[in-house]
């Protein structure tokens, strides 16, 4: 028996393959040869046959990606549980390319060819991946999307330096200045119309547009348009220097991401920085300074000067500018209403001790008759609370124009202000009003400090009310309703921001034909296997733990990706969609490797499966094994184990 096989005819042939030991040299199991049957042949009738073959075994090895994709539809396991998955189809694919790819290859003495190819797999998956991930492929993983968003932290920390450079506030600042103040610098992202702060809120930072359009405008003039920010200039920035409310307003005239520089963490660097306090000196001591307290803040010049005197003196000192003015709060006014406040229980029954931890943050504010509080489609970051007047609330959805006319005492914009939804009425004053606002960038904090207040909020969090509201209002489904609530739990457990339901409505309409990248990136993920299948189908025969493993991996990778994109807003029929159209690429990538590569000699082999195993090695390491140990933590070292285990138990069946 020769152990290429025996030939038959021009249709096809079987033959019998001994099976070589790792390295090299025969191992025969207790029958003396093990069997393998493959078609062969000589003409081309035979050829196509066998890229026929190598289609179905491609479809076959690939069944699992749609079978996944179903499993997510029934059943939404815990992230351990796809985690142990995920490694156990890990470990079984570690298996077969090591076995049935790089083991024979070593056997007949090609170990540079096969390194050679290795390399050139991984180089194309690492850059080919790169690229489907920048253009919104990242979030079919949280391993891929935890990646991405580092890479783009670090290229806009590095954005960040070379940008601080060029605005001239910092003066002549040494390079560990900027490093220091760019560390803290965050990031916030705009809607089109979104108010990015209001007249009579606190100097919280300084303002740079990075990208997009802000708009300021002045309320005591009808809110005339004061000028159009340009991108990488900064505003606010003597508010900011003073410590002064803010007497404009910004708006975001378009999508925009803005930096924003914490004024209270800022000053906590000039102590330990003689140039940056130069600079802050400098700035403070320049002619506009006095103007924009006597022109915006009705300082006179006299009293300008010396409060610019006193903070110089503090610069020098004790390396800190303090607050020309502070935000009226109206605390005493706050705590003598809150027994009486009605229409929302978010702060009935409020401990004294909380009430004046709330007062505290409160932002007591005047509108005159005929202004609007808010309008419809404006992002509901704010509650608020009349003292004085009334404010007419309009239902613009509703073809009858209702209102609703609230008076002293009332608590309105509660949902939108919890769900961080868009309002979905306008609010308008119908006389003179005085009102208290909360923000909801400050509610971390005040959670953290209010307890009772944090257990109604969760009971608000999870009330029916809301959930009808997000249902009948922003046309959410209760699966995503329960995604944010999740979120917002957590968000809470650890005293962060809270995470707004606008940012998930967006969802993965956020990243430019995202759906076709992540499409392409499970793409990428499957090109190597179909490539090598029919390759190898041509040439010899594909053993059972090849297509073993293939299949065990398949199934893991497809159930986490469905539920990742599904989370990320993709519909079940979209999702499926995509899996099953992998399945028919696959086989057909398998019938073309047949078919163009079956004839080349055994060294130009090696180079093919070694490209494959290292675009899937690669692959292992950078994609499922992280992705399994970020759900699953410890979980992920056995599970990788016993998926290796699995597929040489394949490989023993022959």
């Amino acid at each position: 028996m020769r152990q290429r096989g025996l030939e038959t005819d021009a249709i096809g042939e079987m033959r019998m393959a001994q099976v070589g030991q790792i390295g090299g040299s025969p191992s025969l199991p207790k029958g003396g040869y093990r069997r393998r049957w493959v078609l062969r042949g000589t003409g081309v009738q035979s050829h196509y046959a066998i890229a026929f073959t190598a289609f179905w075994i491609g479809v076959v090895a690939a069944a699992s990606l749609p079978l996944g994709a179903l499993t997510s539809r029934l059943w939404a396991p815990e992230e351990r549980t796809v985690a142990g998955l995920m490694a156990f189809g890990g470990g079984a694919l570690l298996a077969a390319l090591s076995v049935d790819l790089v083991a024979p290859a070593l056997a007949h003495g090609h170990y540079y060819e096969i390194a050679f190819g290795a390399i050139i797999g991984g180089l194309i998956f690492v850059l080919l991946n790169e690229a489907v991930n920048d253009y919104g492929g990242f979030v079919r993983k949280v391993s891929t999307s935890v990646y991405h968003l580092r890479r783009q932290k670090h290229q806009r920390y590095r954005n960040m330096l070379s940008r601080l450079k060029d605005l001239d506030l910092f003066g002549e600042v040494e390079e560990r200045d900027f490093r220091a103040v760019a560390a803290f610098m965050e990031v916030r992202h705009y809607a089109p119309n979104t108010p990015i702060y209001r007249e009579g809120d606190p100097s919280d930072g300084l303002y740079i547009l990075a990208r997009g359009e802000v708009r300021l405008f002045d309320p005591t003039q009808g809110m005339a348009r004061i000028r159009d920010v340009q991108a990488w200039e900064t505003f606010a920035r003597l508010a900011f220097l003073t410590g002064a409310p803010h007497d404009d307003v910004a708006v975001a005239a378009r999508d925009s991401e803005v930096w924003f520089m914490s004024r209270e963490r800022f000053l906590h660097l000039l102590v330990s920085s003689p140039r940056l306090a130069q600079a802050i000196h400098s700035w403070l001591r320049s002619a506009e300074t006095p103007e924009y307290l006597v022109g915006c803040h009705g300082f006179n010049e006299a009293a300008a000067i010396n409060w610019l005197d006193g903070a110089v003196r503090d610069l020098i000192r004790h390396g800190t500018v303090p607050r020309v003015r502070t935000v009226d709060h109206n605390q005493q006014g706050f705590i003598e209403l809150a027994p009486r406040l009605k229409r929302s229980k978010l702060l009935v029954d409020i401990p004294p001790g909380e009430i004046a931890a709330v007062a505290e943050r409160l932002i007591y504010k005047h509108h005159h008759t005929g202004e609007a509080l808010f309008h419809d489609g404006e992002i509901a970051d704010r509650l608020y609370i009349i003292d004085r007047g009334e404010v007419s609330l309009l239902d613009t959805r509703d073809p009858t124009h209702s209102r609703e006319i609230l008076s002293p005492g009332c608590v309105f914009g509660t949902l939108g202000f919890i769900s961080g939804a868009r309002h979905t009425t306008a609010a308008v004053t119908t006389e003179d009003t005085s009102y208290w606002v909360l923000r909801r960038c400050d509610l971390p904090k005040l959670l953290h400090q209010a307890p009772v207040l944090r257990s109604q909020f969760g009971q608000l969090l999870h009330d029916q009310a809301l959930g009808v509201y997000l249902r009948s209002r922003h046309g959410l489904d209760p699966d995503k309703t329960r995604r944010w609530l999740s979120r917002v739990d957590a968000d809470l457990e650890r005293c962060r921001p809270l995470t707004a339901i606008v940012d998930m409505l967006g969802g993965i309409k956020g990243h430019q034909s995202a759906a076709l990248a992540i499409w392409l990136g499970i793409l990428l993920d499957g090109i190597p296997e179909s490539l090598v299948l029919g390759t190898i189908q041509a040439k010899e025969s594909i053993s059972l733990s090849l297509i073993a493993g293939l299949f065990i991996s398949n199934y893991p990778e497809a159930l986490s990706s469905s539920i990742g994109m599904r989370h990320e807003g993709l519909g079940f029929g979209r999702v499926l969609l995509m899996w099953s159209s992998l399945v028919l690429i696959t086989g057909t990538g398998a019938a073309l490797g047949a078919l163009f590569f079956g004839n080349v000699s055994s060294g130009y082999f090696s180079i093919i499966e070694g490209i494959a195993a290292g675009a899937m090695l690669t692959m292992i390491a950078q994609t499922m094994l992280p992705e399994a140990y970020l759900k699953g933590g410890n979980v992920v070292g056995l599970a990788t184990l016993m998926g290796f285990l699995t597929a040489l138990f394949f490989r023993e069946l022959g």
